[in-house]
């Protein structure tokens, strides 16, 4: 077995790629030979490495609400919004968002993760 021994930058890239296939985070690592506890392992240290970096006292601390974490993000002037996360799935949601889009998108996460 080999390891490969990858920066930070290089696990954003690939957890990036991983969240836009489409595929669950089982099939994205079985299809590109990474090991998905790894995976979910650097996703979970670069996510606690981005908030420690850059905490906002304005901002509240994450809320966990049912099955999901629900983050306050930091965006544009005259934006509004929430980060939604699971099981290394990251959505999104600006103002002005599309309600039922965001319900088959979040019932999609659910199946994925679950």
């Amino acid at each position: 077995m080999v390891t490969v021994k990858r920066t930070n930058d290089e696990w954003r890239v690939l957890l990036a790629e991983q969240r836009a296939s489409g595929q669950s985070q089982e099939e994205w690592c079985a299809a590109n030979g990474v090991n998905l506890y790894t995976l979910r392992d650097r996703a979970s240290r670069l996510k606690k490495l981005e908030r420690a970096s850059d905490p906002d006292p304005e901002q509240p601390d994450s809320v966990s609400a049912g099955w999901m974490e629900i983050t306050p993000e930091r965006l544009p002037t005259g934006t509004a919004g929430i980060s939604i996360e699971r099981e290394g799935f990251i959505v999104t949601v600006k103002s002005g968002f599309d309600a039922d889009l965001l319900t088959d998108v979040l019932r999609a996460v659910n199946r994925a993760c679950c």
